[in-house]
């Protein structure tokens, strides 16, 4: 009785056993529900809804196209049952084909484009053999005519037509030649394309087969859904901006896109959309801290070029501080488009909508908020630099917005003018908004005169030579209301004591005379009303021994 009492307690024992390492399989049709898109990455959020009876279960998603990062691999589940979950982990297969109809129906496309390829090409060899010919006759014509005139005098309209023909033949024969030209090339591109959606689904990321396993054990049966997420490659946004400034309104209304693409493989079709700010390929470790090391300084060219256009951009993007928003009243950001949220050091931005993202590299440009921007517009110059004069403003960010650096497209009374550029802008802070150059604002500056003086006393020469330059600066404003500019001008400053300035008469004092704590840099504030000009004359003196060659002059 002992003996079969253990004989059962090990067959059930042993039963056991295969019922677990046999447990069932639940194959399921999952789809893409959502993804949350990164600069360099995406995380995408897979659902399938299961029903199953109580037992160890295996819910696989099979055909995951991507390659994912396991070490971001996720699982859930919620539902009328009673769910525990173990874990997920990625199965990988090789497959020996590729049995796909997408996969054919490229190949069949390609295919017809080829076809379609060397028929143009074909039509164009026919076209050039039909030059040639007619470029022979055209030879044989300047050679035959002038001996046949020893003998006889062709007629005018026998020169005159066989002219004409010749015209018109090569005109239609080069415009033919043409037209398969740019046929070819459309084609071309179109082949590239197909080309390269093919490489993606029939190349090495295809022939690998993928599939998710999650090992649950429902306690309680019923049906739920489970959700797993992971990171792809291949996918990643940027912000993009248009900025419609409004005279009439002193206003900005500044729209906030995410410009997606994506190539991981797969669609994602009618899903929700996220934007975060964060990088989770870059980590979250401290970099290596090394020495600061001095070594001998070796200029390059390139460099130099750098630290130039680095400082005229620095001077511009500050041209407007000083202008205080205080008084304005704080500008509500309507981002109807989705609803940001911080989580930790990034920004969320959830989309309101769905959307359809296709895996071909495309570019899908998203609404995410839009906001009125009370606006004070002046404009900013310095002839020195450039003869234009850009419009900008002193502008304060929405309360609850957090705006990344990014491209700005510029409408200025709904035209399209140009591109800008915008920095990372916290929620409430006061920025500079550019919005280009207005050719409407006229701006120049004149050399009226120079006079050079090396002697000293009637015709000995003096050790020192002396130059008197006198400048002439004019803002004309050709738009139909009153604006105001800011002219900057960069007054010499010797760095040597050899080299003495002298400042002369100026027509008007400048508002400020070291701008910024910018040493000779000269600030006017100006207001001209439509069809107005202002001038301002200045003069200086420069004062250095007259062997010495003067950088900057």
């Amino acid at each position: 009785m002992k003996q079969s009492k253990i004989l059962g307690l090990a067959a059930a024992m042993i039963l056991a056993s295969i019922c677990v390492v046999f447990a069932q399989e639940i194959r399921t049709d999952s789809k893409i529900s959502e993804v949350m898109v990164y600069p360099d990455s995406a995380m995408v959020y897979r659902v399938a809804t299961v029903r199953s009876a109580a037992g160890e279960q295996k819910v696989i998603f099979a055909d995951i196209i991507p390659e994912i990062d396991e070490n971001s691999l996720r699982v859930s589940a919620e539902g009328n049952a009673a769910v525990r979950l173990f874990g997920a982990q990625v199965k990988r297969e090789f497959l020996e084909e590729v049995p796909t109809e997408k996969i054919k129906q490229l190949q069949e496309e390609i295919q017809k484009k080829e076809d379609e390829q060397k028929s143009i090409q074909n039509t164009k060899n026919l076209l050039l053999e039909e030059k040639n010919f007619l470029d022979s006759l055209r030879f044989y014509s300047r050679e035959q005519l002038p001996k046949e005139l020893i003998t006889k005098m062709p007629s005018s309209a026998d020169l005159d037509s066989t002219y004409k023909f010749l015209d018109v033949k090569l005109r239609e024969n080069y415009t033919a030649v043409m037209d398969c030209e740019i046929k070819i090339r459309e084609i071309n591109i179109k082949l590239d394309v197909l080309r390269r959606e093919l490489a993606q689904i029939s190349g090495p990321v295809r022939k690998q087969k993928r599939s998710i396993v999650v090992d649950i054990e429902v306690l309680k049966a019923g049906s739920f859904d489970i959700k797993v997420s992971y990171l792809v490659r291949g996918a990643g946004w940027q912000p993009i901006y248009d900025a419609r400034a409004d005279f009439s309104k002193s206003e900005v209304e500044l729209f906030l896109y995410g410009q997606l693409r994506q190539k991981t493989g797969e669609d994602w079709q009618d899903v929700g959309i996220s934007l975060s700010t964060a990088r989770p390929s870059i980590g979250g470790n401290l970099p290596y801290v090394s020495p600061w090391v001095l070594r001998p300084f070796q200029p390059r060219v390139w460099e130099e070029k750098l630290k130039f256009a680095g400082a005229g951009f620095a001077a511009q993007k500050s041209a407007f501080v000083g202008d205080s928003m205080e008084n304005e009243s704080v500008p509500s950001a309507a981002p109807v488009y989705s609803s940001p949220e911080e989580k930790g050091t990034s920004v969320v931005y959830r989309l309101a909508r769905r959307a359809t993202i296709k895996s071909d590299g495309s570019e899908n440009k998203l609404p995410i908020s839009t906001q009125n921007l009370k606006a004070n517009f002046e404009y900013s110059t310095y002839p020195r630099a450039v003869t234009l004069a850009y419009l900008g403003s002193r502008v304060k960010n929405a309360p609850e917005l957090q705006l990344m650096s990014g491209r700005v497209n510029i409408f200025l009374d709904g035209d399209f003018v140009g591109a800008s550029s915008l920095g990372n802008i916290g929620p409430g802070e006061e920025f500079d908004l550019y919005l280009g150059a207005d050719e409407n604002v006229k701006v120049k500056r004149e050399l009226i005169d120079k006079k050079v003086d090396e002697t000293l006393i009637g015709s000995i020469a003096s050790p020192d030579r002396t130059i008197v330059f006198k400048y002439k600066l004019t803002v004309e404003n050709y738009k139909s209301k009153k604006i105001k500019a800011k002219l900057f001008e960069a007054m010499p400053v010797p760095e040597n004591d050899k080299i003495k300035v002298k400042m002369g008469q100026v027509s008007l004092d400048p508002k400020v005379k070291e701008w910024q704590q910018r040493s000779g840099v000269w600030l006017w504030e100006l207001e001209l009303e439509p069809q107005a000009k202002k001038e301002i004359i200045y003069s200086f003196t420069v004062v250095a021994p007259r062997d010495m060659q003067i950088e900057g002059l």
